[in-house]
């Protein structure tokens, strides 16, 4: 008969494998990205600290909701162990510096012009925000910028930071129809020059209501944002 030693081995073995399965995680990848200033930056300098990572651009209308917030979850919970990152992968500085004149940041601003830390996050919506725990494993993703999304960060990030663990269905992504797909990314501002931004009537109608800007590339029959499209929400 199996002593109480090894009962309880066992059980500390299933729990291990009935957590790892409520929440799949994974290294976040290795960017060369840079700050504002251009300085060399590491997301591996931050290990020990929870980190909320949001790809954001300066064309995206959720994003100059999020930017308050972000701003307002740094303040609230920096001094337990909270650091807020907005990284953009435009390559437009003009842009960039316009967009923070008129949205100020409270947390740090990263670049990547190049794209590459959107490919390797696989980021086809924007605003999109992982959230990385203390070893620097991605445990969450959050796509959009409305209150339903920012209310999931902030009750991740309360958790994380308490010790706890998340569980399934934590994440929010978007309709896979409104995601970016092909050659055209999510970050990129394609879009903005195409006659979709002025139609009336009901498609006009539609994005509207469901803060979704499509691109030109991504766009299909009426202008719906079916196939692709910036994925903004």
């Amino acid at each position: 008969m199996p002593s109480c030693t090894s009962r309880l081995r066992v059980a500390t073995v299933l729990l291990s494998v009935i957590a790892s399965a409520a929440l799949s995680v994974e290294p976040a990848p290795d960017l060369k990205i840079k700050t504002l200033n251009g300085d060399a930056f590491s997301l591996e300098s931050l290990e020990g600290q929870v980190v909320v990572l949001d790809f954001w651009a300066s064309w995206c209308v959720p994003c100059r909701t999020s930017f308050p917030f972000l701003g307002a979850l740094q303040g609230k919970y920096q001094a337990q162990g909270l650091r807020v990152l907005g990284l953009t992968l435009e390559d437009n500085e003009d842009a960039i510096r316009a967009f923070l004149d008129d949205v100020p940041a409270f947390f740090t601003i990263l670049r990547d012009p190049s794209g590459h830390a959107g490919e390797a996050f696989k980021v086809v919506a924007m605003p999109t925000t992982f959230l990385l725990d203390r070893q620097g494993r991605i445990v969450a993703r959050f796509e959009g910028g409305d209150k339903r999304a920012h209310a999931k960060i902030e009750a991740a990030v309360s958790t994380l930071l308490s010790g706890g663990t998340l569980s399934t269905g934590v994440d929010v992504h978007i309709a896979k129809s409104l995601e970016a797909t092909g050659t055209i990314k999510a970050w990129q501002r394609t879009y903005l020059a195409d006659p979709i931004m002025t139609l009336d009537g009901d498609p006009i109608t539609r994005l509207l209501r469901e803060h979704i800007h499509a691109s030109k590339e991504g766009a299909s029959g009426d202008g719906g944002p079916a196939g692709g499209g910036c994925g903004c929400n």
